[in-house]
């Protein structure tokens, strides 16, 4: 279903459209100072994005492929004395943020859609919440309330209840680790239902 997209995105890279690194996009955007005026205090507020992006798009490159790419209706960036991070939402339950990853030669991976999610760049960590679901080239399908993708580990993790989805079966259960496409992966406590053909019933 997205062949089309992670097509032009890899063609867009090799082309030199898409450069080494991080490009950030957004129609809009509005940056906001990093403390609160003088003379009012904002303790229980809670952190302020340092910049709001809508209809943003973040891409990260690795070699000069193509890793991930992030898009949502409202892209929150926050900066603390120790990290940063941005926040990745919709403003409705009209629409959905969208992650596509990509494998080590820029070939397709999964894409993942959320209600929302935490990117944190330096440590190459995303968290996707609410509604989340992982599609991949090879029809297999993936829900849960909270996943964690690691740049690095090329992973999927979750410590809720997951359920997989596959032409061939259903598994789920409490707890997942497994490589991002779904070709390998672990559950904690589990059950299955595994389509049999009866041809194969039939050679046991």
């Amino acid at each position: 279903m997205h062949g089309v997209f992670f097509d032009q995105v890899r063609s867009a890279v090799l082309a030199g459209v898409l450069v080494l690194g991080v490009l950030w996009g957004g129609q809009g955007c509005e940056r906001r100072a990093r403390s609160p005026a003088a003379g009012t205090s904002d303790a229980s507020a809670g952190p302020r994005p340092t910049h709001v992006s809508w209809e943003a798009t973040f891409t990260l490159t690795e070699g000069g492929q193509p890793r991930a790419v992030l898009r949502a209706p409202r892209m929150e960036q926050y900066r603390t004395s120790d990290s940063s991070y941005s926040v990745w939402r919709a403003p409705d339950d009209t629409a959905r943020v969208h992650v596509y990853l990509f494998g080590e030669a820029g070939d397709s991976s999964a894409t993942v859609g959320a209600d929302s999610l935490v990117f944190q760049d330096e440590e190459g960590r995303m968290d996707a919440y609410h509604n989340v679901v992982v599609t991949t080239q090879t029809q297999k399908r993936l829900r849960t309330e909270h996943l964690i993708w690691r740049q690095s580990r090329r992973t999927l993790q979750t410590r809720r209840f997951v359920r997989i989805r596959t032409p061939t079966e259903v598994v789920q259960g409490n707890g997942l680790v497994a490589e991002e496409d779904l070709e390998t992966y672990q559950l904690g406590r589990f059950s299955a239902e595994v389509d049999v053909e009866e041809t194969e019933d039939a050679d046991r």
